[in-house]
């Protein structure tokens, strides 16, 4: 069994960080500022860049969007924390975590709503 927060960690955050990297980069930060910002060292930036690190799950367009967005407040020196909070709980509230905890937890129901009860 693997408990939902785990899935948050192992695969919700890093999909996350990768994509507000690769957002970043958009504004024409180095992968040192990205990294400053993230919170990340970069070589973790670099293993994003490159397509080594979370590269197992596709996102919601509406996640893609606000990740884009939060980019946009990070560059501006918002919150990192209220950022990738704000979007972890689109993740929830599309139930786009339970998609992800099926594919990786063979013991979930399809239709499991036992996060929501």
């Amino acid at each position: 069994m693997i408990y939902p927060q785990e899935i948050e960690v192992w695969y919700m955050l890093p999909v996350i960080r990768k994509e507000l990297a690769k957002s970043l980069l958009n504004y024409n930060l180095t992968q040192k500022e990205i990294a400053s910002k993230l919170g990340l060292t970069e070589a973790a930036i670099s293993q994003y860049m490159n397509e080594k690190r979370a590269t197992t799950m596709s996102l919601d367009p509406k996640i893609k969007i606000a990740i884009e967005e939060a980019a946009k407040k990070i560059k501006n020196n918002a919150s990192i924390m209220k950022e990738i909070q704000n979007i972890s709980k689109l993740f929830w509230d599309s139930r786009s975590i339970c998609k992800i905890h099926m594919q990786h937890d063979k013991s979930i129901q399809k239709n499991c709503e036992l996060c929501f009860k």
